[in-house]
């Protein structure tokens, strides 16, 4: 299964000695850009996708499963290990187990969580 190698690839050069900068990509011809020029690892950042999905700023617009959607995209079209950046998980408890879920289901190689409670009051204050 391609998503387990790119785990092991991912642990591999995360447990190395040397500084990694991953690839930011946003769609699958950037991931493959990416790979073809050496990257190692690709990364898809919360606000990269919301400005590639719904052409949206950063303000918690995105879906898991345009997310998801995404990311399966990138992970179809290279071999490239993605990390992604899950934002706040879309939720309580239930919902980041789901969300691990449906980003594994993608082909993620590994993700970040952060623990923060969204909306935050300054979205709001955002004119678009």
């Amino acid at each position: 299964m391609h998503c387990v190698r790119r785990r092991h690839e991912l642990r591999a050069v995360l447990s190395g000695s040397r500084c990694v900068f991953p690839a930011s990509v946003f769609d699958p011809v950037s991931a493959r850009i990416a790979r073809h020029v050496g990257y190692e690892v690709a990364m898809l950042a919360g606000s990269v996708a919301s400005l590639a999905v719904p052409g949206a700023p950063d303000l918690v617009v995105l879906t898991l499963t345009e997310l998801a959607q995404q990311a399966h995209r990138i992970t179809r079209a290279t071999d490239l290990p993605l990390l992604i950046d899950a934002d706040h998980g879309f939720g309580h408890a239930l919902k980041v187990r789901r969300s691990v879920e449906e980003l594994e289901t993608a082909g993620v190689a590994g993700l970040t969580i952060e623990d923060t409670e969204l909306p935050q009051g300054f979205g709001a204050t955002f004119a678009i």
